[in-house]
């Protein structure tokens, strides 16, 4: 654990993602005397879900595309049966 000038920064080289190589933690200054062993190990916990690549909003706006086209992919054929039974009749 590094201690700055205002702040104590604990600092962990070996991440365990292959997208990160080292991170820094700056510890709150409530829990500065806390043991610096609980600490790793909430920054530890933290930094598994570092490993996952980000999630962009491109996914999401190509979902709603493709079900929009669906649906009226759907409503076409439906209409088309509907008058296909109205004219039949």
């Amino acid at each position: 654990m590094v201690k700055g000038i205002n702040r104590q920064v604990l600092e962990i080289r070996e991440t365990g993602s292959k997208y990160f190589e080292r991170a820094f933690f700056f510890v709150n200054p409530d829990y500065a005397k806390t043991d610096e062993k609980k600490l790793r190990a909430a920054a530890e916990s933290a930094l598994c879900s570092a490993d996952r690549v980000p999630k962009t909003g491109k996914r999401k706006a190509k979902g709603k595309q493709i079900c929009l086209l669906t649906l009226s992919f759907l409503g076409a054929a439906g209409g088309g049966a509907l008058l296909t039974a109205l004219f039949l009749h």
